[in-house]
């Protein structure tokens, strides 16, 4: 009876694996359609913020080019001032707002005049009222091939190589300052017209990391023993388009991947734990974990600091010449 069963099994599950695949693509159809920045809605000061992001970053491309096309870029002026008067008065502005102020200041200084209309002029006159905020930087910078060197390794394998999953930590407590310190870090990481929408929870508590732990199928062993996790997400407010449906995993993919660098470099160990994870999972996780309803969540990683002596996964790594193809 359990040889019939198990193939019975084995047979049943192609058919289950495509029904979880249809699931969930429709369970991610409909959190993009609820959550998703589509509406373009100057209301939501979240919306508006990723939207100025998307629109003065092109701003900031035209500004960075060696060879600038006359003319280019004033198009998205005249929208992301639009932005701008949409977010209110002065005291309103929040941090984007302000670097869109900046960067509207620094793209007419630099930019030669088009042909005065009613519309040009307007808007210049607008833009000569705005304050300027430094603090908060937006524009351009300049830069040389030997600041870039500055960062360079003197042995790359030694970093890279030295990494490993760590499943096996000491009692040793995690600094809040040493997280913040790693998520600066990983915020260098590029990301679809700079718009950053990543967000990282942070969970130190015991009780809470197990409540969440129980939702994720790969933390068996060890789960009970890491002394910090952090839960990575993607801002589906960020992405308005349809061909952009995809874009949360890949954005919140590289922050997540600059986040365990950024704890290896730190001293810090850490393990990712995915969240390949049913509709239904989801939202039972959601239930217990406060995560903003519009972020999506992306993977889990469990860091802390590894005991002196540990074992890890050999992790074999394929060669070159399999992963590599020069056209």
């Amino acid at each position: 009876m359990k040889v019939w069963l198990q193939r019975l099994k084995r047979r049943a599950r192609p058919a289950k694996n495509m029904a979880q695949a249809i699931s969930g693509s429709w369970y991610d159809y409909v959190r993009f359609i609820k959550y998703g920045g589509w509406r373009l809605s100057n209301s939501d000061s979240s919306v508006r913020n990723y939207l100025a992001v998307k629109v003065y970053h092109r701003l900031e491309k035209s500004l960075s080019f060696r060879n600038r096309r006359a003319g280019s870029g004033w198009d998205a002026l005249h929208e992301l001032l639009g932005i701008v008067k949409a977010a209110g008065a002065a005291d309103s502005r929040g941090f984007q707002d302000k670097v869109a102020v900046n960067v509207l200041r620094t793209f007419v200084d630099e930019s030669p005049a088009l042909a005065a209309t009613a519309a040009t002029e307007s808007a210049l006159k607008y833009i000569d009222s705005l304050p300027a905020y430094p603090e908060v930087g937006g524009g351009y910078r300049e830069l040389t091939s030997s600041s870039l060197l500055s960062g360079q390794l003197d042995s790359p394998e030694s970093f890279f190589y030295s990494r490993h999953s760590v499943r096996d930590y000491s009692s040793r407590p995690v600094a809040r300052e040493q997280i913040l310190r790693a998520v600066e870090l990983a915020s260098k990481s590029p990301s679809v017209c700079s718009r950053q929408a990543w967000h990282v929870y942070e969970i130190s508590d015991r009780e809470k990391i197990d409540r969440a732990l129980k939702y994720q199928n790969g933390n068996k062993g060890f789960g009970h023993e890491v002394p910090c996790l952090l839960i990575v997400t993607a801002d589906l407010r960020a992405f308005d388009a349809g061909y952009e449906r995809n874009q949360p995993w890949i954005d919140g993919g590289m922050f997540a991947m600059s986040l365990v660098y950024a704890l290896h470099s730190l001293g810090l160990g850490s393990c990712c734990l995915n969240w390949s994870r049913t509709p239904t999972q989801d939202r039972a996780f959601r239930s217990e974990v406060p995560i903003s309803a519009e972020h999506s969540v992306i993977m889990m990683i469990a860091c802390g600091y590894p005991n002196d002596e540990f074992r890890g996964c050999a992790s074999a790594r394929r060669p070159v010449s399999e992963i590599h193809t020069r056209l």
